[in-house]
């Protein structure tokens, strides 16, 4: 089981590449998907969560005009990861232009997952998050340690 937790901030490169951060690598695997997440920002799925998902989506009704359509735009847009020698991994335009992304971004754990976002919108976020609200969310989940 992993627990992707923590942040970290980082720049693409001039090829548009970027590295997950070795904290995130070892639980992440070799087998990771990138996709358009909520909020326009990029998800980052190990193989084993993209398969949770995906196996979600065979429980819905073929019949379910509105459940097949968000399924169908939500697998057009995942993307396989393939990392150079350098373990570096390309963020294509389709998803930089969904997230706003250019240069600067911010990489956050979110326990089954990692979100990557531009590092000036998550700045702006974070000056107005009010984490009582959060944590009042987070205990309304009905999921407590």
């Amino acid at each position: 089981m992993y627990s992707f937790n923590g942040r970290f901030s980082a720049r693409l490169d001039e090829k548009n590449r970027m590295r997950i951060p070795a904290k995130f690598k070892e639980d992440l695997g070799k087998g990771y998907k990138l996709a358009l997440g909520p909020n326009e920002c990029i998800l980052v799925l190990p193989f084993s969560e993209y398969k949770k998902v995906m196996d979600s989506f065979g429980e819905v009704s073929i019949f379910d005009a509105e459940a097949q359509e968000a399924i169908a735009e939500f697998t057009s847009t995942v993307f396989d990861v393939t990392e150079d020698g350098q373990g570096r991994i390309l963020l294509c335009s389709e998803l930089r232009e969904y997230a706003g992304i250019d240069k600067d971004i911010v990489i956050t754990g979110a326990a089954t997952h990692l979100r990557i976002e531009p590092a000036e919108r998550y700045a702006g976020q974070s000056a107005k998050r009010n984490v009582s609200a959060l944590y009042a969310k987070l205990n309304s989940l009905g999921k407590q340690a």
